[in-house]
């Protein structure tokens, strides 16, 4: 028996069948999230309840085993999508960096994102930042500040595209909140830093329970219609061996 206590698999969950589809037609693509930073002005917002003063563009995965995603469907939606992780490595997804208010790793990542520093210094250092999370902390979610999260848990891995010339990483929260400006983001993501999936990269397609199963029949049409088309009938019935059900990940935990 292993001892390994993550996975071969980079997980990542949704909240719709829509979303999901769209993943399996379209790959990944990076859309900006509001995260609290390691930085003063995040901490005094988040005791405030106000929320993060940036957000950074990311794809979010985690390597836990199934048999303790149950937290994490809970909190990020219970359509989700299982690849092997060799395709992470092959797209440049990494392993979060966890830091902590007494790390000794918290200054030095803040001192690097110092705006005095170099273009390029500033630069490189903005990627390391987003990858950067701390061990625990509040948490902005759905509008509103969960005060006590222990990111650690989540065991995350993330895509953070490469540096855009002399563009920002981290989007300030006023422009985060102008559609037509994070518009522009996302679609320029979409045509220079999309994800495409295989269907040898797929491992897991997970639904919620469905007791008349019709979740996993239209997930099962779709993937025939989509990777038949693009594929063959051989690749397509091979992906929908992937489909289970969220109850399985929830009765094993």
């Amino acid at each position: 028996m292993s001892d390994n206590i993550s996975s071969n698999v980079l997980f990542h969950l949704t909240d719709s069948m829509g979303k999901l589809k769209s993943i399996l037609r379209d790959g990944f693509f990076p859309h900006y999230c509001p995260e609290y930073t390691l930085a003063d002005a995040d901490r005094e917002a988040a005791s405030k309840r106000k929320p993060p003063t940036h957000a950074v563009p990311i794809i979010s995965f985690c390597d836990l085993p199934l048999s303790l995603m149950r937290s994490h469907l809970d909190e990020y939606g219970d359509y989700g999508i299982g690849l092997n992780k060799k395709w992470g490595l092959r797209n440049g997804v990494a392993p979060v960096i966890y830091t902590h208010s007494k790390a000794k790793t918290r200054p030095v990542v803040l001192r690097l994102t110092d705006k005095s520093k170099p273009k390029a210094i500033l630069a490189d250092a903005e990627f390391l930042a987003a990858h950067t999370r701390p061990y625990e902390g509040p948490a902005w979610r759905k509008g509103k500040v969960q005060k006590r999260v222990r990111f650690y848990n989540e065991r995350e891995w993330r895509y953070v595209p490469p540096i855009r010339g002399d563009k920002p990483l981290f989007m300030n929260w006023n422009d985060y909140h102008n559609e037509t400006k994070r518009k522009a983001f996302h679609d320029e993501f979409r045509r220079k830093n999309a994800l495409p999936i295989l269907p040898d990269d797929i491992q897991y397609l997970i639904l919620p329970y469905d007791k008349s199963e019709n979740n996993i029949l239209e997930m099962h049409d779709y993937i025939m219609n989509l990777h038949g088309r693009r594929y063959g009938r051989k690749k397509a019935i091979l992906v929908t061996t992937a489909i289970m059900t969220d109850d399985c990940i929830r009765d094993d935990a």
